[in-house]
């Protein structure tokens, strides 16, 4: 006998994928990591010279960092996630929800989730600049078209005045993670020279 699922699990589920989508695992590493390459910047004298006596420190160390960045985000991921996902029930209907789920799996939204394109808001000076408005400046006519589109919705119109709240939830999240490991640094610094050159550093 075949089972029914009930109308709230189903947007329920819903939701949770809405969410997943937004808080997208890959591109928000890609922009701790570019986040973090910037706090990384003010040891880069330091590193050439520990690189010079110790080669492939540097490329040691941006792994380890990248696997402590991972590890925080698996660690804390599921905070972020019910704070959005109570956030957008108490704004969406289940119609809304399901409007937005088939947004995010839009071709042309997965490539704006992309590594390569989230990488590239973070470069550059961009400090009065919002993310939206980057986001825009890099969008190509196709991809503003079905964004367009979507804010155009019933759905997209009740998403427009939270989007600020999302983008601060979600990039304060971020750079917390991002000063968390840079404050780590000299530590797992440390570690790598214990683990891999010892026998050098005590020469």
């Amino acid at each position: 006998m075949m089972s029914i699922i009930p109308g709230a699990q189903v947007t329920s589920n819903e939701l949770q994928q809405v969410v997943a989508y937004i808080l997208d695992i890959a591109a928000m590493t890609a922009t701790i990591t570019a986040l973090l390459e910037k706090e990384m910047a003010g040891f880069a004298k330091e590193m050439l010279e520990i690189d010079g006596r110790f080669p492939g420190f540097g490329r040691r160390l941006r792994r380890h960092a990248s696997r402590e960045v991972e590890r925080a985000i698996s660690g804390e991921l599921p905070i972020l996630r019910h704070e959005f996902e109570e956030l957008l029930k108490s704004r969406l209907t289940p119609d809304d929800i399901t409007t937005a789920l088939a947004f995010q799996r839009e071709r042309v939204v997965a490539e704006l989730r992309a590594t390569a394109f989230i990488t590239s808001l973070e470069r550059g000076d961009h400090d009065d600049t919002s993310l939206s408005a980057r986001m825009s400046a890099k969008m190509n006519q196709e991809q503003h078209a079905v964004v367009a589109r979507f804010l155009q919705s019933p759905c997209g119109m009740k998403l427009i005045p939270l989007t600020q709240q999302m983008q601060t939830l979600k990039y304060g999240w971020m750079q917390a993670i991002a000063n968390g490991v840079s404050a780590r640094l000299p530590l797992i610094g440390k570690g790598i020279l214990r683990k891999h050159y010892s026998r050098v550093a005590k020469s």
